[in-house]
């Protein structure tokens, strides 16, 4: 059912990146990640979730030889319409290329220890249950290797941030995954079918990666500058309270 709700947004979504309507992204989480990923020069990328490949195009163009993946077959055919046929962009920085492969993240066909970095951008809201996902990214990740997430944070979010509300999650709610069901509405624009949102407790996450053989590196926050809170009414309604998480833990 995710996948059939995925294929009938998927015109929807390639509109609502390629326009750059996604303020959240654009003004706030893209950086993040950017940051958190680092210096890409030589460096091998899985960008799991990719989407219609906007990450994974900038990954590219700062000389990283990016992978990307997602079980949408709509969103890749997108992602490879704007791939020559060598793989690579005409903004991709020496060394950097793109290829993309449609696949689900709990059983993607690329070789052990593939990757440097696997990067989960707004992918687990969308995972009902990531434990096998993050074993394979384990697998395909080199001893030392690096996976950044990017997700809406557990302890905060719930229906209709995104439009200012500050219900509070409660206890009885947090300490077990829940799914938010709810069109996307960006920048006005109605996504035609409703996605669930899955969110689960911190501890979740301490837990599986531990399991699954990482240790967490980081963790922060990702949220509007002083600035933009100050000057802009759209971050002050839009942001209510902390929506976002991100994750780095290294594979030992």
């Amino acid at each position: 059912m995710t996948r059939r709700r995925w294929q009938d947004n998927s015109a929807y979504w390639v509109k609502i990146i390629r326009e750059g309507r996604d303020r959240y992204r654009t003004e706030l989480t893209d950086r993040a990640v950017t940051e958190a990923v680092g210096e890409c020069a030589g460096q091998r990328v899985l960008d799991a979730g990719c989407g219609e490949g906007y990450l994974a195009r900038a990954l590219a163009a700062r000389g990283a030889r990016v992978v990307g993946l997602d079980a949408c077959q709509g969103l890749i055919d997108a992602a490879w319409g704007l791939v020559d046929a060598a793989g690579s962009l005409p903004s991709a920085a020496p060394g950097g290329s793109l290829s993309f492969v449609c696949a689900s993240v709990n059983d993607m066909p690329l070789a052990d220890g593939l990757f440097d970095v696997v990067v989960c951008n707004h992918l687990f809201s969308h995972l009902h249950d990531p434990t096998p996902a993050i074993h394979e990214f384990g697998r395909v990740l080199r001893p030392g290797g690096r996976l950044v997430i990017l997700t809406l944070h557990p302890c905060f979010y719930v229906k209709d941030s995104e439009l200012g509300s500050l219900t509070s999650v409660p206890a009885s709610e947090y300490f077990v995954t829940r799914g938010v069901d709810q069109h996307f509405v960006v920048d006005g624009l109605v996504s035609p079918s409703m996605i669930t949102s899955w969110l689960r407790p911190l501890e979740y996450y301490s837990g599986t990666l531990r399991d699954a053989g990482f240790v967490i590196t980081d963790l922060r926050e990702p949220r509007p500058t002083e600035e933009q809170l100050d000057h802009d009414p759209w971050w002050r309604k839009g942001f209510p309270t902390a929506m976002f998480i991100l994750l780095t833990a290294e594979r030992r």
